[in-house]
């Protein structure tokens, strides 16, 4: 051959062996329709973010990301059926911290590794819980809580979705911060709760921010604190529960993870595209609009290691309110 020829040829087996020692799955994903499963009831505030978040994903990755519904066992059969998926991104899962780094606090036998069970992605969406009580309460500030708590032991109550829920370990910790005994009253949703609490019958109620936001814009309920150091630009005036106690703090989130073992380039090249979604000024309006801030975490290892920590803080306070087991 000729000197050029030579040359093209070469450049030509170059290339072929380039293109044969890439990642087939990375050069390919995606290539058909992605899944993100949310382990809860469609029409709530998590299946909410799951769809915004879904059309926001298509639009990235250029295929069609499906929202598909799998509630149950307080998110834990939708979480469970990703970490049994084929590691290859097209099942992905809208990951809460009720599931991954509070409730394996609470149970023995956990039906799986909610960390290191999945290939943790990203953070998406984080909101602070918020200290309800009725607009009619004579209760103004987390102080007046305080102080009749100190009066008048067990008789302030307070409404949550039953053991171990967030509320629950919640107001916990506000008693263990403040060194008052509280009076728990448990519910089967936020709905009677909310009511009870409307109605006189409860003196407050700790949940996340989303769900009592209509009735606190609406004056049935008075907003005392959110739970984040920062206050919330959803709810400006309203205090944070750290001004009145130093260092109080719980936070709610929501985040995005696929089944173990899948490809690190899939895992980064999904990253990226919630990285740049968490920017989207349109996206984060909407959230922003009932009271949740979209986020991104700055790699995959730093959502684990934030992961880990906060599975920690909660099972601390397990233990130190002496929270039973449940089954």
């Amino acid at each position: 051959m000729k000197g050029f020829a030579w040359k093209r040829f070469f450049s030509f087996i170059g290339a072929a062996l380039a293109v044969s020692s890439a990642d087939p799955a990375w050069a390919a994903y995606p290539d058909r329709p992605i899944k993100l499963i949310v382990p809860w009831t469609a029409a709530g505030t998590v299946d909410m973010v799951g769809r915004a978040l879904a059309e926001k994903l298509s639009e990235k990755l250029g295929q069609p990301v499906i929202v598909e519904n799998k509630p149950g066992a307080t998110g834990q059969i939708g979480s469970s059926a990703v970490a049994r998926a084929e590691p290859d991104g097209y099942n992905l899962l809208l990951m809460s911290a009720t599931v991954h780094t509070v409730s394996p606090n609470l149970k023995p036998n956990f039906p799986f590794d909610p960390i290191d069970g999945f290939a943790v992605i990203s953070e998406v969406v984080s909101f602070p819980y918020v200290m309800v009580v009725s607009s009619e309460s004579p209760y103004k500030s987390v102080a007046d809580v305080v102080k009749a708590a100190k009066e008048k032991p067990n008789a302030i109550s307070y409404g949550s979705f039953g053991p171990g829920s967030g509320p629950h370990l919640i107001s916990e910790l506000f008693a263990l911060s403040t060194g008052t005994r509280l009076l728990h009253v448990p519910y089967k949703g936020a709905a009677p709760a909310i009511a009870d609490v409307m109605g006189g019958q409860v003196t407050f109620f700790i949940d996340s921010l989303p769900s009592p936001l209509g009735q606190i814009k609406g004056g049935r309920l008075r907003a005392l604190a959110v739970t984040t150091l920062e206050r919330s630009p959803t709810v400006p005036d309203v205090p944070t529960m750290s001004e009145t106690l130093p260092g109080f703090e719980a936070i709610a989130w929501l985040g995005v993870a696929a089944p173990p073992n899948t490809p690190r380039d899939i895992v980064m090249k999904l990253h990226a595209a919630l990285t740049e979604i968490s920017k989207d000024s349109a996206y984060g309006d909407k959230l922003r609009a009932v009271g949740l801030q979209p986020v991104a975490s700055k790699s995959p290892e730093a959502f684990r290691e934030w992961l880990i920590a906060q599975k920690q803080y909660w099972g601390d306070v397990v233990r130190k309110a002496n929270i039973p087991m449940v089954e």
